[in-house]
């Protein structure tokens, strides 16, 4: 197998093997990444009959074969978040133009961050190369139009922002977050595998394992988030970004973030996005119903206490960045 048998192929996932990840590979025929997140397109493509009979399966070297020979999109713009903040709602917002290619939370990208976890050897470098290459197997165009390469980060990978800064130090990167009360409810009512405690290492949380697993859903959430906004927070004073807030949605989409992204949007791509925000982007047969209103009512007094001392404070900061940003 060489780069050149792939064309027309995507990693879709990473197994983990002791001597590095093996890589998965399925032929998506054209098909666009245009559902919420990463997975929902995989999985749709992983039903047609060829890739069901015809499944690919490479070492990640093959990767870097590949991005020597045929390099894919440089990425535009990087979007980090808090969680359940609106940052799906940029992505697809972006992904309703036909020139750009959006990733919203590839799995592929994740696993080469988190690939120290299960082997320890696996250093900063080797994360870097390896996450360079993936990058550009999964920037490969769909369409021959495509010309922007958008890619929204889980929202655990905002602890990832140094070493994804070492690997792309040139792309311009935001971070979207929202009232802590809104997002610890949200998670609670649904909650996200990368929420249950244990699920980000416990040092990172300042914490043993134990005490983690010993946490309350509702601690275990809010001190998770309260890292991924100090990482932004830390990341922004080296390597500045844009923060930006859920109430400014969807209307910073075509201003802020269009100018941070040194994109420019005509009239009618501009409707062809605006589109998007009158559905509920993660069920997108629904129409968008605002429900800050509801999150604040439903929030627990345990829930307002933990927003106050593990999330508000950084909130504050954020808020504080953003309108120094604002009145630049």
């Amino acid at each position: 197998m060489t780069a050149s048998h792939l064309a027309g192929w995507t990693p879709i996932w990473i197994v983990p093997h002791p001597t590095g990840p093996q890589v998965d590979w399925c032929h998506l025929n054209g098909l666009r990444f245009t559902h919420p997140f990463f997975n929902d397109t995989i999985e749709h493509a992983v039903r047609h009959p060829f890739n069901l009979l015809f499944r690919q399966r490479t070492s990640i070297d093959l990767l870097g074969e590949m991005h020597a020979t045929c390099p894919g999109l440089h990425p535009t713009g990087f979007i980090f978040h808090m969680s359940r903040c609106g940052s799906t709602l940029v992505s697809q917002m972006l992904a309703a133009l036909p020139q750009n290619l959006v990733l919203s939370e590839a799995g592929p990208i994740d696993a080469i961050l988190r690939a120290h976890l299960w082997n320890p050897k696996f250093d900063e470098n080797q994360r870097i190369l390896w996450l360079q290459w993936m990058v550009s197997a999964l920037g490969q165009p769909q369409q021959a139009r495509q010309k922007n390469f958008f890619i929204k980060f889980d929202s655990w990978n905002a602890l990832d922002l140094p070493l994804i800064h070492k690997a792309f130090p040139d792309v311009p990167w935001i971070f979207v977050y929202r009232e802590p009360v809104e997002v610890i409810v949200s998670n609670l009512k649904q909650l996200a595998g990368k929420m249950l405690p244990g699920a980000v290492p416990p040092s990172l949380l300042d914490c043993d394992l134990v005490t983690a697993l010993l946490m309350s859903r509702e601690e275990y959430c809010a001190r998770a988030l309260a890292k991924y906004c100090q990482n932004a927070l830390t990341h922004h004073q080296q390597y500045p970004g844009l923060f930006i807030n859920y109430t400014q949605l969807p209307d910073v989409v075509f201003s802020s973030i269009t100018d941070h992204f040194k994109m420019h949007w005509s009239t009618s791509e501009t409707e062809q996005m605006r589109k998007v925000t009158q559905f509920n982007v993660k069920d997108p047969s629904r129409q968008f119903v605002a429900d800050t209103a509801a999150k604040t009512q439903a929030a627990s007094d345990l829930v307002r206490r933990l927003a106050d001392q593990w999330v508000r404070p950084l909130y504050d900061r954020l808020e504080t960045v953003r309108q120094k940003q604002s009145s630049i």
